[in-house]
């Protein structure tokens, strides 16, 4: 927990669905009244499990008196220009009050999430989006702007929007689930843009992987960061050319088709020094940022 607001920022480990949601229950019982508690993306992936997870997670919101954040397969509610009964990969907010906001969606969707190559593996199957939404929040009487960047949509940051400053914002939260190695890239990069004065906090949550046998590569790693940036820390411009530089040192492209699973994604991520993914379907991605019309109270 952060000592100025009331942030719980947690992790799940790598499991079926019904077993996630139980371990993040679990967590999330823990959570102090009033607390607002970031799990990683996809507590469920499924449409099927997320409208289990949604119902479960509203109810705990409204019995234990605290706030989660989470992505989800739905159709949101609320999202700016949402295309009518697709499902996205969802950030959705539960709050404290028994309301629910879907103020963003993932904008780089990998390979598999956008299309079910196989029926070995999960059927996912979400939209792609456009736009990122920088949200207003009261926390404690105290007004925050927070830019949501959901998994790879790292890569946004460094290639999607023209002009840097427009991301500028108090908060970044990052509900992530990437592969083992991927997580460093995302540390590369929240340093250069908190080094600029892009964003003065972040918070970054990463799921894990159990290993039965320790020998074993695990296929992501824990995250549950709540980062500051140093105050007396001099402005380090980031140039588009830094941006670049970015992309080229921290995501890994690949055919989509050649990625038909996380696990196959996972192959790719401990490249270099670790490296995110994006398949070439987003590559050119040219994304607006626009503002959530609703101020969210946690």
């Amino acid at each position: 927990m952060n000592e100025q607001h009331p942030w719980y920022v947690l992790s799940y480990a790598l499991s079926k669905e019904s077993a996630i949601l139980e371990d993040c229950l679990d967590q999330l019982y823990a959570v102090p009244k009033g607390g607002t508690a970031i799990l990683p993306e996809y507590v469920a992936s499924t449409t099927e499990g997320s409208e289990r997870a949604f119902q479960k997670l509203q109810e705990i919101t409204k019995e234990r008196n605290i706030n989660v954040i989470t992505t989800l397969n739905i159709i949101p509610q609320d999202l700016p220009h949402a295309e009518e009964n697709k499902n996205y990969n969802t950030l959705t907010i539960f709050t404290k009050e028994g309301k629910v906001h879907t103020p963003q969606a993932k904008i780089t969707p990998q390979s598999f999430e956008r299309i079910q190559y196989d029926e070995k593996f999960p059927a996912i199957n979400v939209a792609d989006y456009h736009y990122l939404n920088k949200v207003e929040i009261q926390i404690n009487g105290e007004k925050k702007t927070v830019l949501f960047v959901i998994c790879s949509d790292m890569y946004t940051l460094m290639a999607g929007v023209q002009d840097i400053q427009q991301l500028k914002a108090d908060i970044c939260i990052i509900p992530g689930n990437f592969g083992n190695g991927a997580e460093q890239a995302v540390y590369r990069t929240i340093e250069k843009f908190q080094q600029a004065g892009i964003f003065e906090t972040v918070i970054f949550s990463n799921p894990y992987q159990k290993l039965k046998n320790p020998a074993h590569t695990p296929l992501v790693q824990k995250a549950t960061d709540f980062l500051t940036r140093d105050q007396n820390q001099d402005i380090k411009m980031l140039t588009d050319w830094d941006r670049i530089q970015l992309v080229k040192e921290n995501v890994a492209i690949y055919v989509d088709d050649h990625i038909p699973s996380f696990v196959h994604m996972a192959n790719i991520t401990t490249m270099d020094q670790g490296r995110m993914t994006m398949g070439m379907s987003r590559i050119a991605v040219e994304v607006k940022v626009e503002t959530y019309p609703e101020t969210v109270y946690l």
